[in-house]
């Protein structure tokens, strides 16, 4: 019995370790393939640890001349702090930007674009956050808007490449709590999204 448990176990402990390869490879590969698509009719930032997301997304809606929605902007935030954060004059944000205040989590993240894209008819967006949150805001932004196509464009956000996470303790912990967050929305993925359950003020750091 205890062979049959400990044989159990190291499946477990592979299974596991392979799933976080599979991970791993796909944050890395998300900084090789990020050519923006020409055929989305907006773009999103998901706010988080790096001000490169915002910095990226405001590049990204003034070269394609794309509305932005900022996704989890903390309650205070005003036109003036984003507009000196992605270094551009601040009345480009105010006539384009909507700065999103309701989410708190990645799982509000997908209910404040959900509701963001379906008052403006949109169903086709730019997706900007961190290589190794990509996964997981994928999967919720499906999950809350099923009908929409989301291309991911992911910027690069940690000390190291994901492919060497081993070799700083930082990136290593945020690339395993990461995983699991994202294996934990893989399985609430399962069930409907409640339009407002993850909607809250607040400030959040994923």
């Amino acid at each position: 019995m205890i062979r049959i448990t400990f044989i159990l176990m190291l499946c477990l402990v592979a299974l596991a370790g392979w799933d976080f390869s599979g991970f791993v490879r796909r944050a890395e590969d998300s900084l090789t393939h990020t050519d923006p698509d020409p055929a989305s009719g907006a773009v999103v930032a998901l706010t988080g640890a790096s001000d490169a997301r915002i910095i990226e997304a405001v590049d990204l809606a003034d070269r394609f001349d794309l509305p932005l929605l900022i996704s989890g902007v903390h309650a205070d935030a005003r036109a003036e702090d984003i507009a000196r954060v992605a270094g551009v004059e601040v009345e480009k944000i105010r006539c384009c930007v909507t700065l999103g205040k309701a989410a708190a989590t990645t799982e509000g993240n997908g209910q404040e674009v959900a509701r963001w894209a379906r008052m403006r008819n949109i169903d086709r967006i730019m997706v900007v956050t961190s290589e190794y949150h990509m996964d997981r805001a994928l999967i919720e932004l499906r999950r809350s808007m099923p009908e929409a196509s989301f291309a991911p464009h992911a910027v690069a956000s940690m000390k190291v490449p994901p492919g060497l996470w081993y070799s700083d303790p930082v990136t290593a912990r945020r690339m395993l709590e990461e995983w699991v967050k994202y294996r934990i929305a893989g399985l609430r993925a399962q069930r409907p999204a409640r339009p407002e359950a993850a909607l809250k003020e607040g400030h959040r750091s994923s």
